[in-house]
């Protein structure tokens, strides 16, 4: 591509140096600016398919390289940028320079293989499986089902037992994460970038799908050929639920979805919620994480005046198709209804009466994949941050297709009445693919 640029026409600059001579004249020389030609290109470079297999050959030895050549990160972009600079270094003419590459290359060997040896850092992921041996996330980060590692035996066969086929699942050796970084002489492993690399997979692991994910609370690691050693990781709750399986060919979509979780940054009530659903993912009984669900829903969607029917009329507007909606408002009704009830709040032949014979489980289940969704398509950029405004448009619009008929008797939550006084908004988004969505809307 630099050569077809030049070929095209497109110069490289140069700049004018001056050398000084003891008793003699000054000597001027011309150096060609080709690392500012480059730099120029960068956005279009690293946009070639070459660039992304290159970076994923050179993996986690692009922090090495950086480090050596005097550079700071640990990314395997300005490494490649940085190497291309140094192949091209004085050269007037970009074509491909096979004696300097090899130059080159015997340099980068030298920088991962000499001067510089690996560190990881390891720790059990309970409540997922992987049909594939190996799933590379990025940047050094990967999931490995424990019998393709050598780390030690307490995290590949360790972690709890909730009931009898849990149990036998422990015959399996757990799924490992694992961060691998080059260090020098005398540097430690990056024991904090891994705490907040591995919370930030297990979180995006819960977003995106249901079932219990929990990291180990002890980490394992070790330089080069040393000895394993353990360290205290955050404690990212117990593993409730069935487990879930990553199945081969997922990988791409995942490294895509954590991406963009890792980009959105969160913050106000949108990190308030999904700290709220990490807790719930958290909790070891379905009771104790209903309160977290429900309480991350009103951070997204409630007001201070509103009623409790409010967040039910939202949720269902957002989270069900136009023929489920009522449906899905009464469940979030009773799942309020049942937070009273566990607070002790509430007599329990109403709830009783209210619930039939629906199991609570459910409810608390219905509730997560709701704020799931909601979460999910806030972080991808799918929908405004601002979930009131949005479920209130579409409220506005149709404001009669969502409220249910009155129930005989006293109804356990009043229901609200939506008022369409105002002028309907036309909601647009430029999204890209609507099956990707998670909430109907």
């Amino acid at each position: 591509m630099l050569r077809d640029d030049q070929d095209a026409g497109h110069e490289i600059e140069f700049d004018l140096e001056q050398a000084s001579r003891r008793g003699g004249p000054a000597l001027y020389n011309y150096r060609p600016l080709t690392a500012k030609f480059i730099a120029e290109r960068w956005p279009r470079l690293r946009h070639l398919p070459s660039c992304e297999r290159a970076a994923i050959a050179l993996g986690t030895g692009a922090a090495a390289y950086l480090r050596v050549n005097g550079l700071h990160g640990a990314e395997a972009e300005p490494a490649l940028r940085a190497m291309l600079e140094r192949l091209y270094e004085d050269a007037t003419d970009l074509s491909f320079p096979e004696e300097r590459f090899e130059r080159v290359y015997r340099d980068v060997e030298g920088t991962l293989y000499e001067r510089s040896q690996p560190a990881t850092i390891l720790a059990a992921v309970y409540g997922l499986e992987l049909e594939a041996d190996r799933v590379e996330l990025g940047d050094g980060i990967a999931l490995v089902r424990g019998g393709h590692t050598d780390g030690p035996e307490e995290a590949l066969w360790g972690g709890p037992a909730v009931d009898a086929a849990q149990d036998e699942r422990r015959r399996i050796s757990n799924v490992m994460l694992t961060l691998t970084r080059d260090v020098g002489p005398g540097d430690v492993p990056p024991i904090e970038e891994a705490r907040d690399r591995f919370r930030a997979v297990v979180s995006g692991l819960r977003l995106w799908k249901t079932g219990g994910v929990a990291l180990a609370g002890v980490g394992w690691r070790r330089t080069g050929d040393g000895v394993w050693q353990p360290f205290e990781l955050d404690p990212h709750g117990e593993a409730r639920g069935v487990p879930w399986s990553l199945a081969e060919g997922e990988d791409a979509d995942l490294r895509e979805f954590l991406a963009a979780i890792v980009r959105s940054q969160p913050v106000g009530p949108i990190a308030w919620a999904l700290s709220r659903f990490e807790m719930g993912c958290g909790r070891r009984r379905d009771a104790e994480a209903l309160s977290d669900y429900l309480l991350a829903l009103r951070a997204l969607l409630e007001r201070g005046s509103d009623t409790a029917s409010a967040l039910a009329l939202r949720v269902a507007v957002l989270c069900a198709e136009e023929g489920e909606r009522r449906l899905v408002r009464r469940r979030i009704e009773l799942a309020q209804a049942l937070e009273r009830f566990l607070m002790g709040d509430a007599p329990s032949d109403d709830y009783v009466d209210a619930i039939g014979a629906d199991s609570p489980r459910g409810l608390v289940e219905e509730v997560e994949r709701h704020l799931r969704a909601l979460l999910r398509d806030v972080l991808c950029g799918y929908l405004d941050p601002d979930l009131r405004a949005v479920s209130d448009g579409l409220l506005l619009e149709q404001p009669e297709r969502i409220a249910p008929p009155e129930p005989a008797g006293e109804p356990i939550i009043a229901a609200a009445v939506v008022h369409a006084d105002a002028e309907s908004t036309q909601l647009e988004y430029d999204w890209d693919d609507p099956t990707e969505y998670s909430a109907p809307v």
